[in-house]
Formats: structure tokens, sequence, C-alpha cells
């Protein structure tokens, strides 16, 4: 166990130059702390967590995911400040946590609550508060592990530049006036690895700087146990220590918190991503995104009774040269106060022996953004898919043209290009928002998102393939039913295009917002469920949204690459080596043969073989 002396080499620090510097999840559909509120910006930004994004970001609620254990889930972000560039140190951090519905107190049931008002911090009651049988009140993390945050010591060997943040964990330089966001902990929040017990389960670290991959592996709680002071007293003005010997000195117990046990994460190098835009990573034109394989019942047993509401959040690291987060050299407590190097606002430095200032901000040296998903669930496997290789498929984007909708994207498909090989399974499910600004564009129903998926012959083609042109060998989906499910999202109660314009008096613009006009898919709810369809043929698929695919305003388009299990130079790989294999067997046979038979024809005959002759 290491104590505060080596505690103070856990900083991650960054260097941000503009308070709007974030990070977006797109897939799964990132909050940003949303809810339902129809606005263009966010009500609350302390509803669940500290995000430090800008109000405009995040995907409101629509009804919730649920995708099987083990299956792929594509995790897609876009960072604004870059990564494995060069120009930034950095790394993303991916974690989940999950509670068990059927036993978890209200005062730790995962949810994301009806309201965007911050849960109270201190009235455990609004833990308990329901309107119309939901929570009220959403909340990620427990109010008793809040309570333990804010009652923890903060680490004082931390670097703070010239801030005075008090003495407690829930005070950090980015967050330093004590506000309550959800009941996330401010220290945990800006720090990884974290030295006290954390809820949060860690999938994978993606950084510019592999060299630490060792170190964040060892130190992740999903291997390692942490430790907490658990005190008597809960008297914020004396903290609990989290040194062993001061916490025993007040009377506390130094108290072990066991590790997840589900392995340490995966810790990867980080693509190329440009400063200064949320933009797509240099090789292929996608967003950063990671497939994460879902986590299984023997890692959550709620899976098992399918009781699981879980969600995901990913956190975005920067760090300048300028200042060291980890080694030998690491920026800790010696450079705080006033006369610290890094410590002082817009200072003036000599260049050419004249003074020029620099924008700087020394508070916001060791900057972090987050984002979080909506609440979501992982369910069993049923038996027919005990074995199955499972990809999942949704749909990312908001209502909106692409100014309406930024710094979220407007609708895609994720990924919009899928590589399977055969016999694989793909889940097709994703879910939308009634909630988006009444003002933005697109089609239906104002402020709604749908998507449905329609077969087309390329991504350079915007109408769907017709009855006649798809076949057994090439529709993605062969029987009618199906097709028509994912073009018409099991709606009901639809009527013609003749009836809806008698209905509404031959107006064109009632008739798109009709809500039996189920040709925009107006009547369609808010979450879509494919199931989970076998691919059993090789071949590339192309597909679209015919209500949100609009050429020269959105592209909402998808390719399904399914290969053979073999690349065909694995096949030829394969075959030249069964070939060479028979001729060594055929070539040993023979020098068998004539060896033992020296007056043969055979021994004759190797005999003449250059290289052979001495072996008979």
């Amino acid at each position: 166990m290491r104590f505060l002396s080596s505690l103070i080499i856990l900083l991650i620090i960054t260097l941000q130059s503009s308070v709007y510097g974030d990070i977006y999840m797109h897939s799964p559909p990132g909050s940003n702390n949303r809810n339902q509120e129809q606005g263009q910006n966010r009500d609350n930004n302390q509803r669940l967590f500290n995000s430090q994004n800008n109000d405009k970001g995040g995907y409101c609620r629509g009804e919730a995911l649920e995708w099987y254990e083990k299956s792929y889930l594509p995790v897609e972000w876009t960072n604004q400040h870059g990564c494995g560039s060069g120009e930034t140190e950095c790394n993303i951090v991916i974690q989940y946590m999950c509670t068990d519905n059927s036993k978890a107190a209200d005062t730790e049931y995962i949810r994301d609550g009806t309201v965007t008002t911050t849960i109270s911090a201190n009235d455990i009651t609004q833990s308990s508060t329901k309107e119309t049988n939901e929570y009220k009140f959403g909340m990620h993390e427990s109010y008793y592990y809040y309570q333990n945050c804010t009652g923890r010591e903060r680490n004082k060997g931390l670097f703070i530049a010239n801030q005075n943040i008090g003495n407690n964990a829930d005070r950090t330089r980015q967050s330093n006036n004590g506000n309550n966001y959800g009941y996330e902990c401010q220290e945990e929040r800006d720090y990884y690895p974290y030295w006290a017990p954390s809820p949060w389960k860690d999938v994978a670290i993606i950084t510019d700087n592999r060299d630490l991959c060792k170190w964040y592996r060892a130190e992740s709680q999903n291997v390692q146990p942490k430790y907490y002071c658990k005190a008597a007293t809960t008297n914020n003005n004396q903290p609990r220590s989290i040194d062993p010997v001061i916490c025993a000195n007040q009377g506390g117990v130094w108290t072990k918190v066991d590790s997840h046990d589900i392995g340490a994460p995966e810790c990867i190098k980080a693509e190329w991503t440009q400063v200064n835009t949320l933009g797509h990573v240099l090789e292929g034109g996608h967003n950063p995104i990671y497939n994460w394989s879902l986590p299984h019942s023997g890692m959550e047993p709620c899976i098992a009774t399918g009781t699981c509401s879980c969600v995901l959040r990913v956190r975005y690291n920067i760090s300048s040269s300028d200042l060291k987060g980890n080694g030998d050299e690491f920026t800790d407590y010696k450079s705080n106060g006033p006369k610290g190097a890094t410590n002082v606002n817009d200072p003036n430095v000599v260049v050419a022996g004249q003074n020029v200032t620099l924008n700087i901000n020394p508070n916001q040296y060791g900057r972090t953004f987050q984002d979080r998903s909506h609440v979501f669930s992982i369910i069993a496997r049923p038996d027919s898919l005990k074995k199955a290789k499972i990809w999942n498929l949704l749909v990312k984007g908001k209502r909106g043209n692409i100014v309406q909708s930024h710094p979220a994207h407007e609708y895609q498909f994720v990924p919009k290009t899928l590589h399977i090989k055969v016999n694989e399974y793909i889940h097709y499910q994703w879910t939308g928002c009634d909630f988006n600004p009444q003002n933005y564009d697109g089609t239906g129903i104002k402020g709604s998102d749908r998507s449905n998926m329609c077969q087309i012959k390329s991504l350079n083609h915007n109408y769907p393939m017709t009855d006649d042109e798809l076949n057994s060998d090439n529709a993605l989906f062969p029987d009618m039913e199906t097709r028509l499910r994912f073009a018409r999202l099991d709606q009901k109660s639809c009527l013609t295009y003749d009836e809806l314009m008698a209905k509404n008096n031959n107006n064109k613009d009632a008739v798109e917002v009709d809500p039996q006009n189920c040709m925009v898919l107006n009547n369609a709810g808010t979450r879509f469920n494919g199931g989970v369809q076998k691919m059993t043929k090789t071949g590339t698929y192309y597909y679209m949204s015919t209500r949100n695919n609009n050429f020269s305003n959105r592209n909402q388009k998808g390719a399904i690459h399914i290969d053979p299990l073999l690349a065909g130079w694995q096949i030829g790989l394969i075959a030249a080596g069964c070939s060479l294999f028979v001729i060594i067997s055929a070539t040993a046979g023979c020098v068998a043969f004539a060896r033992f038979h020296p007056h043969s024809g055979m021994h004759r005959a190797v005999s003449k073989v250059p290289g052979l002759k001495r072996l008979v």
C-alpha cells in the first residue's frame, strides 16, 4: 500500500487555454447532463456530474437501451484538443458502473431521474423521492459514496497552482467551491488512477504514452484493492486522513475495499486527432472509437437476473510538456503558491529581448473533461446466442442541421462501416428523443428523433432498392417482413397519403407532422429494437434512413461488410503450407524406402538427387 508520500505521483495534469475544451460521447448517446429539456442549452451543468463541457452539447434522453453481455458496443466520442498528435500529452479513460435494481437501496440506485434539478448533497430523503413511479432526481454515484468523499482529506501532495481550496476531497483545482455535481467526488473525477475506493470499473485507457500502461493497469481498482479511513466522526472540519498512521491517531480504522476482480483494463495507443477541433482520427476518417466487450454475469451478477442499471463515462485528460504528471520530475505541491514557476496569470516572458504576454491561467493547468451516457441495461444471452459473436449497431446524432446540432452530431449510424465475419451476428437497436428544440431542422413531428433502415445500391445512391431489385443473393434482410420492420419501425394505426391529405385539408405541412403519418415515422416509438440477426452470406450491403438522409443537407447511410472466415491471402498461405507438407512427406517416404532397400530402383533414383544421396 502506497501512502501520501507516493500518492503525489498520481496526478494527471493538463494545460487548457479555453473554457470550452471538451469531450462529447456520441455512441452510446452522451447526456452532457441533459435530461429531457427542450432548450438549445442544457438546463443544469451540475445535474449528475462535472463535465466542464459547453452547455450546448449532449443528447436528450430517450427510452433506455439494453445490450447483451459480451457483445461489442462501439464507444465513440470527439475531443476538442487532440490526442496522439504530439501537441498534447493525453489520455482517454473509459469506465462503467452498474447497480442491481432488485437489491440496491434508494441511496445507491442508478437512475436518470425525471427533472433537471441536482439532488441535494445532504437531504437523504431526495434519493427516494418519486414522480409517477420514477425516481425524481437523477443519481449515478451513491449518497454514502459522496458523504465519504466530502468527509475525506484531500491529497495534500497534489499541485493546486495558486489556489486555496480547503481540506476536503470534494474540492480540487477545477472545482474549488464545494458545489455538488450529483454525488460525484471531484477529486476522484480529476485524478486517475485514484487512491481511494471508487464504484467505477475501468474499461480501457487510451493514451499517447504507452510507457504508462503497466502503471495504469497495476493501479486500477479492477485488480488493486483500495483503502480509506473509517472513523466515527463525520466532522468535515477534521476530514478523515488518507494516511493510515494519521487515521489511527484520529481514532479511525484503516479499511480495505477489495478490488473489483474483473481483470486489468486494456491500455492502448491513442489514434491521432487534430487540436482545436472536434475531429476525426487521421487514418480512416472516423471519430475516435473503442469497441467495448460488455461485461458478463460473472462480472455483474445483475445481468443474470435482468436487473442491471448501468452508466458509462469517458474522461479526457490533456497535459503539456511544461508540467509533468508522472515520473522523477512530476509537478507536485512544491510548485504551489504565488511563487511557483507556473502560477502567474498571463505572465510576461522575454523573447528577443522584449516582453510578450502569454495567455495562461494557472488554475486551468490540470484540466479534465468528461461525458456520460444515459442509463442502459446489460442482459443475459438466450441459449440460442450463448456462443455467438454479437456486434451492436446504433444510431448517433440529434435533430437539426450541422450548426444547430453542434457540438453533437447530425444523424449517423454507428459504426458507419462495420466489418464482420460470416455467421457472426448484428444487434440492430437505437433510441431517439422527443425533446429537441422545436425550431431545429428535420422531418416529421417537431423536436423528434426517428431513424429507419432501407437498403441502397451504394453509398452514392439516395433511393432505396425496390422489391424487384432485391433477392436472396443481394438482400441484407432476405424476407419481406424483416425489411418492412426496419423500414416502418413496427408502426400501427397508419393512414395512407390520400387519407392524410383528406384529414388535413390538403395541407402538406400538417400532413408531415400528423401522428398517423407513418411514412415519416411519426407513429414510431423512440426506441427501435430490430433484434439480433445472423449474417449468413458474405458480401457488402449499404443502407440509409429515408427520414433523415437529405441529399446535400445531411447523410445518414452505412455499410456492412461481411467477410469470409479466412481472407484470400490466408487461404493461399494455408494451401501453400499444405502443398509443402505433402511434398516434404512424399520426399521423406521415398528417402526412407530407398535407405532400407539399397538394391531398389528407388535407391538408384534418390542417389542421383543432390542433397538426398547422403541420406541413403
